[in-house]
C-alpha cells in the first residue's frame, strides 16, 4: 500500500472510532461521598437529586451512617416519604433493628413518616420479622399508621400469599378493606392471572374475607379490562361470596363505556343481582351523558333486561313531569310491574292533581281492570310507594 493510501485508511479509521466513541454512552458518575449526598438533599432538580441519593445510598454501610444521619437530619421537615424510604431500605440490608429504633426515638415531628418508612423497608425485606418488631409500639394511632406501611412494603415484595395470611388474621372493616386494595393493585401490575389467582385461592374458611377479595379483584380489574372482568366473573356469580362484584363491575364499566356494559348485563339471567346491576349502571350512565342514555335506552326494543333501567327513568321524571314519568312506565316490559307502577304513579296523580291526571287517563289507552285500579289507588290514600 502506497503512504497515501495508507494515510487514508489511518485517518478513516481514527475517525470511525471517534465516532463510535460518541455513540458510547457516557460512564456513570463516580459513587458520590458524603458531601455529595448531603448536597443532594437541598438540589431542586429532582433527576440529580435522586440519582446522587440513590448512587451514594447503594453504598450506605455501618462505617459511614453516622455521617449519613448527621447530613440526613437537618433536611428531615422538607424530605419526602419516598426519600426517607430509600434511606430506609439501605439501612435495613445490614440493620434493619437500628433503623426502626432511630426512627422510633425521634421527635414528635419526624417520628411518624420516619418509623413508617422504615416498617415499610423492614417488610420489603423481612416481613414476619417486621410483624414481629410492630407489636412493640404501644402508641395506638402510630401502631395502625406503621401496620398499612408494613402491608405496603410487603406487598411490594411480592408475598402476595404471605400478605394475604396476615390479612385474614385481622379484624374486617375499612383498614383491612384498604389493605386488600393495596394487595390488589399490586397484583394486577402482574396482570388478571394473578389478580384472579389471587381471589379464586382466597379460603372459603373466612367467607368474609373471601367477599372483601374477590369485591377488591372484581374493582381492580374493571378499572383496567372490564370486558374482561366480566368474562371471568361471570362463572362465579351465584356464589355467596361474589354478592356486589356485579353492581361494583357495572359501575365501573359504566364509567368507561355505558353502551357494552349494559349489553352485556342485559344478557345475563334474570334476578336481583340483574336487575339491581343494571339500574346501577344505568344511573351512572345518566348522570354522565343523560341525553345519550335516554337516546340509547329508547331506542332498544323493551324488555325484561331493562326494566330496571326504564324505573331508573321513571324516577327520574315522576316530580318533574307525571306524564312524562307514565310514558316512561308504559315502556316497562314485565306486564305485572308495569300495572303496580301505573297505578301508582297514575293513581297518586290523579288524587294530588286530578284535572291534568283525569285528562290523560281518559287519552290513555288502558284495560279497564287497570283504570279501576288507579282510581281505586286514588282513592286509597296511600301515596308512599315508589315505582
Amino acid at each position: 500500500m502506497d503512504p497515501r493510501s495508507l494515510l487514508v485508511a489511518i485517518l478513516a479509521l481514527l475517525a470511525g472510532l471517534a465516532i463510535g466513541r460518541s455513540l458510547v454512552p457516557a460512564s456513570p458518575r463516580g459513587s458520590p461521598d458524603v458531601s455529595a449526598f448531603r448536597a443532594s438533599l437541598e438540589e431542586e432538580d429532582w433527576l440529580d437529586r435522586t440519582w446522587v441519593q440513590s448512587a451514594f445510598l447503594q453504598e450506605l454501610g455501618p462505617e459511614n451512617l453516622d455521617e449519613a444521619l448527621a447530613a440526613l437530619e437537618p433536611q428531615l421537615p422538607w424530605l419526602a416519604t419516598d426519600e426517607l424510604r430509600l434511606f430506609m431500605l439501605a439501612w435495613s440490608r445490614f440493620d434493619a433493628t437500628g433503623a426502626l429504633d432511630y426512627a422510633l426515638s425521634q421527635p414528635a415531628p419526624y417520628r411518624r413518616n420516619l418509623s413508617g418508612a422504615a416498617i415499610y423497608a423492614w417488610a420489603f425485606r423481612e416481613p414476619e420479622a417486621a410483624r414481629a418488631a410492630l407489636q412493640r409500639v404501644e402508641d395506638d394511632d402510630l401502631h395502625d399508621f406503621m401496620q398499612g406501611r408494613l402491608v405496603a412494603g410487603w406487598v411490594r415484595a411480592g408475598d402476595s400469599q404471605g400478605v394475604g395470611e396476615y390479612l385474614t388474621s385481622l379484624p374486617q372493616g375499612p383498614r383491612r378493606l384498604r389493605y386488600l386494595s393495596m394487595l390488589a393493585w399490586e397484583l394486577s401490575t402482574r396482570g388478571p392471572e394473578a389478580v384472579e389467582a389471587w381471589a379464586e385461592a382466597a379460603p372459603a374458611a373466612f367467607p368474609r374475607y373471601k367477599a372483601a377479595v374477590f369485591l377488591k379483584a372484581t374493582s381492580r380489574m374493571a378499572s383496567i379490562d372490564p370486558a374482561g372482568t366480566a368474562r371471568w366473573v361471570s362463572a362465579y356469580l351465584d356464589r355467596p361470596y361474589a354478592d356486589g362484584v356485579l353492581r361494583a363491575l357495572a359501575r365501573t364499566w359504566a364509567l368507561q363505556d355505558p353502551r357494552a356494559a349494559m349489553i352485556w348485563l342485559a344478557t345475563l339471567p334474570a334476578g336481583l343481582k340483574r336487575e339491581a346491576s343494571v339500574s346501577n349502571a344505568f344511573r351512572v350512565w345518566l348522570d354522565r351523558d343523560p341525553e345519550a342514555a335516554e337516546r340509547w335506552l329508547l331506542a332498544e326494543v323493551p324488555s325484561a333486561s331493562l326494566d330496571a333501567g326504564v324505573s331508573v327513568m321513571v324516577g327520574r321524571h315522576r316530580e318533574a313531569s307525571r306524564e312524562q314519568a307514565l310514558t316512561w312506565a308504559s315502556r316497562i316490559d314485565e306486564p305485572s310491574l308495569r300495572e303496580e307502577v301505573l297505578t301508582n304513579l297514575a293513581g297518586d296523580w290523579l288524587r294530588e292533581d286530578p284535572e291534568p291526571a283525569s285528562a290523560w287517563l281518559e287519552a290513555a289507552d288502558l284495560s279497564a281492570p287497570l283504570v279501576e285500579s288507579i282510581r281505586m289507588r286514588s282513592q286509597s290514600g296511600d301515596g308512599n310507594v315508589e315505582p
